[in-house]
C-alpha cells in the first residue's frame, strides 16, 4: 500500500505520518529530499530555500520531487509506505498513475497557525500574515504550487481542527477503508 500525503501548512501531515510509521509505513520525505540538496549545495534550510528549489525542480519536471521517492519506493518495495509532501497535480497524478492512495489533511487557516507558531523551527517562526502569504503561496497555485488542487483530488481527506486522538481515529477508519 502507497499513500501520498497532502496537506495544508500545519494541518498535521507530519502527526499523520508519525502515526502511520507507528503502524509500520516506511516514510520517504520531499522536504528531506529537499534538504539534502541545500545542504549539498551549502544553502541555509529555510521555508523559502525549500520553495524556491522546489519549484525549481517542478519546472524541470512537474512530478519532482516525488519521482525521486518513488524511485526509492520501488527499488525498497516494502508493503506499506507513505510519500510526504505532495504539493502540486503534477506530483498527485505521477503517484495515482502508480497506484497510490492520496490522502489530504487540512485545518482551518487559524488553528493551522497555532501549531506551526508552537512548534518552534526556524522555518516557523513568522507573523500571521506572514504565514498568510506562505500558505495563499502553497495552496492556491503559487509558483509550482496548488495544494488546494491536490485536496480536490485527494482520494481521502481528513479536516483536523480536533485533537491527536481524534486525527487517529479518522487516520483508522481511511486505513480500513482502504484494506476492503
Amino acid at each position: 500500500m502507497l499513500i501520498g500525503i497532502a496537506g495544508t501548512l500545519g494541518a498535521g501531515k507530519g502527526t499523520v505520518v508519525a502515526y502511520l510509521k507507528e503502524k509500520g509505513f516506511v516514510h520517504y520525505s520531499a522536504s528531506g529530499v529537499l534538504r539534502e540538496m541545500l545542504r549539498a549545495d551549502g544553502l541555509e534550510e529555510t521555508r523559502e530555500n525549500m520553495t524556491v528549489l522546489a519549484d525549481k525542480l517542478r519546472s524541470e519536471n512537474p512530478a519532482s520531487p516525488q519521482h525521486v521517492l518513488f524511485e526509492k519506493y520501488q527499488t525498497q518495495q516494502p508493503d506499506k509506505a507513505i510519500i510526504e509532501s505532495i504539493h502540486s497535480v503534477g506530483e498527485a497524478d505521477f503517484l495515482k498513475a502508480r497506484g497510490a492512495i492520496i490522502l489530504g489533511v487540512d485545518a482551518d487557516l487559524e488553528v493551522r497557525y497555532s501549531r506551526i507558531h508552537t512548534r518552534g523551527t526556524s522555518k516557523d517562526n513568522v507573523t500571521f500574515e506572514e504565514f498568510k502569504a506562505i500558505a495563499i503561496h502553497e495552496e492556491e497555485g503559487g509558483g509550482k504550487h496548488n495544494i488546494r488542487a491536490v485536496l480536490d483530488m485527494a482520494d481521502y481527506t481528513i479536516m483536523n481542527n480536533g485533537a491527536v486522538a481524534e486525527l487517529h481515529e479518522k487516520v483508522v477508519d481511511i486505513l480500513t477503508n482502504i484494506e476492503k
